[in-house]
Parts: C-alpha cells; structure tokens; sequence
C-alpha cells in the first residue's frame, strides 16, 4: 500500500488544495491521515485525521500559521484495516508551486485568483467533478480477479470501473463550456464523427482522461478525453479539456452527485 501526494495547490489568498492516489492492490486501506510540516523532515503535525478511503484530497485552510514565505510539507498516512502500527507515508511534497521562490508563487495564487473570478461572475457555470475511482474496493457485483476487469458496463455497483461506488465524492468547481466541434475519423465501420466539447477549469483538483464532468444546473454529463494543462510563466494556470457529451442512457447518468 503506498500513498502518493500528486498535487499541493496554493490557493488564493493562503490555502492550500492537497490531492493524492493510492497504490492498494490488496484492498486493506481503512482510511487516511493528512498531515503537514514547515520542513521535509518534520515534525509532522496531523491536520486531517482518518479522511474516509472515498475522498482524494484535502484543502488546508490555515497552512497561514507558518507565513506566507514558510515552505510547506504535506504526507498522506496510509492507514491498513490492521491498523495504525501498520501504516505507510508518503513521500513529503512541498506546497511551493515552483522552485524559483516566493514570487512565483504569488503570481500563481493571484493568477488562480483572477480566473476564479472571471468564471464565477462572467462566463463560467458550476461544475461537479466526479473522478473515477482509482483504487479502493472492487466491485462485488461484476469484477474478475482472474481476467482483473469488469463482466458488466451498466453495473449499479461500480459503475464500470471495477471499484464499488465508481467515484469519489464529486467537487464543485466552475468552468467555462465551450460550443461543441464536430471532430470527423475514419476507422473498421468507416466515417465517423464525435462532438467534442472544450472546458476550462482551474488546475485543482487534478482531473484525468475518464473522469466524469457534470454541468450541474442541466445536468449534462461528459466524460473526459483529453487534458492540455495551461501554463504562463511556467505556471500551471489553468486546465483544458477536451470532453465528449454522454448519452442520457449512460450508466454514469445513475452516478448522484
């Protein structure tokens, strides 16, 4: 079982957006511990005890506590049904959202800022992201351990994804949709096309091709295919995805967010 923080996010004007996975092949996690240093080494204070297995990250509201020019660790603790004597670390990551210091990493705060703002109040709509399950228990219903995939792809259980519950806790973001394109391919049934969406979003949380995008007011559905992430300055701004429209038919549908 090894935890890895992915992603530490400095959010305007002094949080921070921890996100990490899990490599759990044997299912024994039970659940995780958020901890938090003002150096690699430690000591290590924890700041979010037994986050429950379904959720993938954390926002620290008061790493402010150090000052604002203090770099900051995060460690995810892995925490077995065994329990605790048994857990594993993470490898420390640092909030720093780049190496070449403070400045920087007030541009990207303000820069996250800005966005924010433009896509709450201007040309933005709420989303809900919905990440696939990456880890976790496997489904009941419909997974094959011997062939390690699923036997259903309407399954109720896991929706798919060959993990019981088919999604993490879904996050409100807004994002900005862009009109849909009309993307032509050629492939064994001959001519095809496929209507692709464009959707912008803050860099946090992190999303993956397969992830579900949820327009939340019409309750649209897209599923994710691609992801350019923006940078500025060498600054991870903002994300780009590329999304395809699910038909209302589609298991994801039955997901509640």
């Amino acid at each position: 079982m090894i935890p890895t923080v992915t992603k530490v996010t400095p959010i305007y004007p002094s949080q921070n957006f921890i996100q990490w996975t899990l490599d759990d092949p044997n299912n024994v996690l039970q659940y995780f511990d958020v901890l938090r240093a003002g150096s690699p080494a430690g000591p290590y204070k924890t700041v979010a005890p037994q986050v429950l297995e379904d959720v993938y990250h954390y926002t620290d509201k008061s790493p402010h506590n150090y000052g604002l020019t203090t770099k900051i660790w995060y460690v995810i603790r892995a925490v077995p049904k065994s329990g605790s004597i048994n857990a594993t670390l993470s490898e420390p990551r640092s909030a720093k959202a780049s190496s070449s210091g403070t400045l920087q990493d007030r541009i990207a705060r303000k820069a996250r800022y800005d966005l924010s703002i433009t896509l709450k109040r201007l040309n933005g709509v709420e989303l809900v992201i919905l990440k696939r399950k990456r880890f976790g228990t496997r489904c009941s219903t419909c997974y094959n351990p011997s062939t390690k995939d699923v036997l259903l792809s309407h399954c109720s259980e896991c929706y798919g994804t060959s993990f019981t519950g088919g999604y993490h806790t879904g996050v409100t973001v807004f994002g900005r949709i862009d009109p849909s394109v009309v993307q032509a391919a050629f492939d064994r049934t001959g001519d095809t096309e496929t209507a692709v969406n464009g959707i912008t979003m803050l860099d946090y949380p992190e999303v993956e091709p397969d992830d579900i995008v949820v327009e939340r007011e019409t309750n649209r559905r897209f599923i994710v295919k691609r992801k350019i992430p923006t940078e500025g300055r060498r600054i991870l701004v903002h994300q780009d995805l590329q999304v395809s429209e699910l038909s209302r038919s589609a298991v994801e549908y039955t997901v509640t967010i």
